[in-house]
């Protein structure tokens, strides 16, 4: 019996042995996919924001002061087209907003909206309104552009072209939610800010939800249904502002969470990632990622920036790539010219060109990571597996315990 308790012990070892290995490897790959700067991409002057449209796997920059919209290649990283905005001066293209059902960029204009065709690269629609737009939002089940203006929202039909509605209702920051329908428009300040829930179909505001900060950014997260709420509260203590997350609930319209963020990480335009289940915040000089399992700062990707321009910081997520492209200001010194930092969610290099652009509006440079290690989060596989690996360890400790105390008694 001595013989078998000594396999047996071997066997608990041995299986002790693959539960550390596997926790290893668990560990390792959550550093593996951490994310890193890859490159960095020259744009016009003052870009302001930025779009990415699946279809053709392509980046639409505006450049707020150069006046133009950039097109750039998300395979080569390097400018395909360029497109002049439809106002013929400095500072008038504002937000984007990618049509998904009409394959169109909707750009938001000081003299009012227009449509460039991603399969020409043109402008195709226009849609004249004095008020000057600025935040753009598109509803793919109805087909509706909602674009903001001081104190309402122009809602424009894609296949008119024409607003077919104007909604009384003051801005900060806006987004879709495709899943319900509906539009998430914040505005406010702190004490009294509110989010107001619009239904895209009746173009009416349904539920108005009271948060505690001031809402300067919103982001909609598809994998929980939730909306990510980025906002600045004056803290009693020190008299200074802080920034915090608020996350709503799109079922219960109800804030579910509330994430208090560091002083490391400053507000700015917010993107998800479907795929990792996390949230970006650019803020021109960083970028930091937020994961929605438990909404906690997973990591931050130095993008070399400055934050000299206010307002320049657009971020999209690129699902063909799973690449984050982030909005530079490249500061008073080089003229506002900015650029567009390469964010690879995977932690792996992309591809940088070597060769220049196709315009001289810029090049793309290699740029080293200097990206903080992400917080491992072990996938429901992992556990099953770490699970599976303590099953094996009890039943054999408790066998070998049996077998002992048979030895035992007999």
């Amino acid at each position: 019996m001595k013989g078998e308790e000594i396999h047996m012990k071997g066997k608990v070892w041995k299986l002790l042995g693959l539960l550390s290995i596997v926790i290893f490897m668990l560990s390792i790959a959550g550093s593996v996919h951490a994310a890193s700067l890859t490159s960095t991409i020259k744009t016009g002057v003052g870009p302001i924001g930025v779009v990415y449209d699946p279809a053709v796997h392509e980046i639409f920059v505006d450049n707020n002061v150069g006046g133009d919209i950039q097109v750039i290649s998300d395979s080569t990283n390097q400018q395909v087209a360029d497109v002049t905005a439809l106002t013929q001066y400095a500072g008038a293209p504002f937000n984007l907003a990618y049509d998904s059902v009409k394959g169109e960029i909707w750009v938001a204009d000081a003299t009012g909206a227009y449509a460039i065709s991603d399969a020409t690269n043109t402008i195709v629609a226009n849609v004249s309104d004095t008020n000057g737009l600025e935040l753009a939002a598109f509803d793919p089940s109805t087909g509706e552009v909602f674009m903001s203006y001081s104190g309402n929202i122009a809602v424009i039909s894609d296949s008119t072209n024409t607003i077919i509605a104007n909604i009384t209702q003051s801005v900060t920051a806006m987004v879709d939610d495709s899943a319900k329908s509906e539009i998430f428009a914040a505005t406010g300040s702190e004490g009294s800010a509110v989010v107001n829930v619009i239904s895209a179909k009746t173009n009416a505001v349904t539920t108005t939800i009271s948060i505690s900060s001031a809402p300067d950014y919103l982001a909609y997260d598809s994998g929980k249904s939730e909306i990510f709420v980025a906002g600045s509260v004056l803290d009693s203590n020190t008299g200074l502002d802080t920034s915090n997350i608020q996350v709503i609930s799109d079922s219960t319209n109800k804030v579910v969470a509330t994430i208090d963020l560091p002083t490391s990480v400053t507000l700015g335009a917010m993107a998800y990632n479907p795929n990792k289940g996390e949230i970006y915040i650019n803020d021109l000089t960083s970028v930091a990622i937020i994961s929605d399992s438990t909404n906690n700062v997973v990591g931050t990707v130095n993008t070399n920036g400055t934050n000299t321009y206010t307002g320049s910081n657009g971020i999209a997520y690129d699902s063909g790539t799973n690449t984050i492209y982030a909005i530079n200001d490249g500061g008073s010194t080089e003229g506002f010219m900015g650029s567009l930092a390469v964010i690879s969610a995977s932690g792996t290099s992309t591809s940088s060109p070597t060769s220049a652009p196709t315009s001289s509006t810029g090049t793309s440079t290699s740029t080293g990571s200097t990206s903080t290690p992400k917080v491992p989060e072990f996938s429901n596989a992992a556990f099953v597996s770490v699970g599976i690996v303590m099953i094996a360890l009890t039943v054999s400790a408790v066998t070998l315990k049996a077998r002992r105390k048979k030895s035992l008694c007999t």
